[in-house]
């Protein structure tokens, strides 16, 4: 098989998983958020601030390396195969020691044993990454669809079954460890059959590769860190029932965004790679990506935001309703939030990792005290209210601190790359906000939220195919004939 002809394999089975893993999950929040409480997504919600920014140390941005490097051997694979368990270990060993002092920050006991569980998360995953590593660098994404969906329901079922028989917040962390269990084992026993890691660690064989991931490894800590900065405030000072409203309100907001953005970036970096060396080109490039993401964003964001009233009662239940406002607050940021996810394949390209490093640390510091001052004057709403704002201040600061550095002054093009899937989307909303009060006077609330969902997507299509009617044929042109080699 050549390699364009791998390349099409490949992403056919990744956009499958993509789909599949949004279905699955779609699923488990609305059936298993009928089940569980507020707090348990609260206490979640705790458990997951340091267990996230946790197993970002344990990969150590070898993966990449192995990637990028074509000169690997079975004894560098052997040596980094052994590194990572042991970190791994090492990691998974201080989150279960740091549960207490954890359950006193937040000054809730219970959250002491599930921390201890969700500790393996940081351990399970070590024995079958080096594998996927291994299929994605050979572009097997087939065999990793498949266990990933395996993996995915499996974790769906576990989730399921511990909310019905009352295990509360056990039914989250069994499903987060039953996923990461089920794809270990699948690409253990798929990698197992090819390559099996020997007994041999040589401190010579790490060379190079550490260089390689510590700016990755640390800039995705620092990520992990400012994205959970939020749950932090909110679980230290208003405790897990608000954190669950909250916590519930962000998985809604973030799950588009958490499974596209992989998607923006394996289409766009090598797009980008290639245009490195012409400046005008590459420039041309990222506004052009900028414009897709604005485009594939707008509605699913402005759309949860328009729907939300009716969309929370129907589909996840009348418990969840406290978190609407949260959650239309939480759309608009994180639309803001999808303007910025080019520039990391952008720096990548371009060979500054440093750069998107500098970066993070310049969104910790304007993060930080933003939420904090939002959570000391508003509550809750406070908190989101400041996010939204310090998002809307980054695309500022990314543009000046990193977009111009690699492509010189392009301010106009930078903001018009924008506007047109934001002023779509806003003819949507406007749209679908004139047949509210329509819907209001004849049709029950489960009727009025499909009518508002219908209408959103004829509006913004209409938008599309009337003011741009090449959008579509042009974007499938470029991933078709540029994203493969």
């Amino acid at each position: 098989m050549s390699l364009k002809a791998k390349g099409i394999h490949a992403m056919k089975w990744s956009s499958l998983g993509t789909v599949v893993s949004i279905i699955v999950q779609l699923l488990q929040l609305i059936m298993v958020s009928h089940l569980l409480s507020p707090k348990d997504y609260g206490l979640m919600g705790m458990i997951m601030v340091i267990v996230a920014a946790a197993v970002n140390l344990t990969d150590m941005g070898i993966s990449n390396a192995i990637i990028h490097r074509q000169d690997v051997t079975r004894n560098h694979l052997s040596s980094l195969y052994l590194l990572n368990l042991g970190m791994s270990a090492l990691i998974s060993l201080l989150i279960w020691l740091s549960a207490p002092y954890v359950a006193a920050f937040y000054e809730e006991p219970a959250l002491i044993n599930p921390i201890r569980w969700m500790s393996l998360l940081c351990l399970i995953p070590a024995f079958g990454q080096q594998f996927e590593v291994l299929c994605r660098k050979e572009l097997e994404f087939d065999n990793i669809s498949k266990i990933q969906i395996a993996a995915y329901v499996g974790g769906f079922i576990i989730a399921l079954a511990g909310a019905y028989f009352g295990f509360g917040v056990y039914a989250l962390v069994g499903s987060y460890l039953g996923n990461a269990l089920i794809k270990s084992v699948g690409l253990l026993f798929l990698g197992w059959r090819r390559w099996t890691p020997r007994l041999h660690f040589a401190r010579k064989d790490l060379k190079g590769y550490l260089r390689f991931g510590v700016y990755q490894m640390f800039s995705n800590l620092l990520q992990s860190l400012i994205y959970n900065l939020d749950y932090m405030i909110i679980g230290r000072m208003f405790g897990a029932q608000t954190l669950g409203y909250y916590s519930f309100a962000f998985q809604l907001c973030n799950m588009p965004i958490q499974k596209l953005s992989p998607l923006i970036n394996t289409v766009s970096l090598p797009i980008f790679a290639k245009m490195q060396m012409q400046q005008e080109l590459l420039r041309n490039g990222y506004v052009k990506v900028m414009s897709y993401v604005s485009y594939l964003n707008a509605p699913i964001y402005m759309g949860i935001l328009v729907t939300a009233p009716a969309l929370v009662p129907f589909v996840f239940g009348e418990q969840w309703i406290p978190s609407v406002l949260i959650i239309q607050i939480l759309s608009a940021t994180l639309l803001v939030r999808t303007l910025t996810l080019p520039v990391q394949p952008l720096l990548q390209s371009k060979g500054r990792t440093d750069v998107y490093f500098q970066f993070t640390l310049i969104s910790m510091v304007i993060q930080a005290p933003g939420l904090f001052i939002g959570a000391y004057l508003g509550g809750v709403i406070g908190v989101a209210v400041a996010y939204l704002l310090v998002q809307t201040a980054l695309v500022v600061v990314q543009y000046l601190f990193a977009v111009k550095r690699m492509l010189g002054p392009c301010g106009a093009d930078y903001v018009k790359s924008m506007l047109p899937g934001l002023s779509f989307g806003a003819v949507m909303v406007a749209g679908v906000l004139l047949l509210n009060r329509l819907a209001d006077w004849l049709f029950a609330s489960e009727v009025h939220f499909i009518i508002q969902v219908a209408c959103g997507v004829l509006f913004y299509g209409a938008s599309i195919l009337l003011f741009n009617p090449g959008l579509i044929a042009s974007a499938r042109q470029i991933i078709h004939r540029k994203s493969i080699p």
